[in-house]
């Protein structure tokens, strides 16, 4: 009884090793001359160095979870809930471990420009605080938008149907894809937008050059999504 008792545990902790040694899974979504997009899994329990640590880097959640950032000076344990929206500066992590119990799912986006956010984050309002990671920070709202020296970024959620009240101007943009989507731009000025639905799974992004945009979501269900201007 004994041996096979010592058996169990032997196999049990065989087991919780294979998961706290799992790699992360970083899959390339978009790259360019400003960014390289990837998506994160990181399963329960499993650790990885922070990835392209060298760069300003912004994570987006995809998922309810609990992550634990090591950093420079300590531990930033972080609890997402999904479309949270993240800044680090460069060399300020080394590492992040999943310490919630389900699979992580997230975003980085690697900032490949040097001086975009030149310590611009604050701690004034609770978006600055969420993003910043300031003292008392909550969860970010389904509507939300913030500039961070050269970046403006903008988190939005668009019910079945909905669209953006007008077309408005935009810088060049990366759009990350928190939920999926199927979204119409009504506010480009050539051929008919009905030909040009953007659909997007969770975790995709997309690189939409400047212009005037009007976003709709033209599917079935609440659409989410966060968008990076530069």
């Amino acid at each position: 009884m004994i041996r096979i008792l010592a058996v169990a545990l032997s196999m049990l902790s065989i087991h919780a090793l294979a998961q706290s040694t799992e790699p992360a899974r970083y899959q390339t979504r978009l790259e360019n001359d400003v960014v390289a997009v990837y998506q994160v899994n990181l399963a329960t329990h499993a650790s990885t160095s922070a990835f392209q640590s060298a760069h300003d880097t912004f994570w987006v959640s995809l998922t309810d979870s609990s992550v634990s950032f090591s950093r420079q000076q300590a531990k930033t344990d972080i609890h997402w809930q999904s479309g949270d929206t993240r800044f680090f500066p460069s060399f300020d992590t080394n590492s992040l471990s999943n310490t919630g119990i389900t699979e992580f799912r997230g975003v980085m986006i690697s900032l490949k420009r040097r001086g975009l956010i030149s310590g611009a984050c604050d701690c004034v309002g609770n978006t600055a605080k969420t993003i910043c990671g300031c003292k008392g920070a909550a969860h970010l709202d389904p509507l939300w938008a913030l500039s961070l020296g050269e970046v403006a970024l903008a988190g939005t959620s668009l019910s079945a149907g909905e669209s953006f009240r007008a077309a408005a101007l935009r810088d060049d943009m990366l759009l990350v894809a928190v939920t999926d989507l199927n979204l119409t731009d009504l506010g480009i000025e050539d051929g008919d937008s009905a030909d040009r639905v953007l659909r997007l799974k969770s975790g995709e992004s997309i690189w939409i050059t400047g212009g005037r945009h009007q976003f709709k979501n033209v599917g079935g269900e609440a659409a989410r999504f966060v968008t990076f201007e530069f």
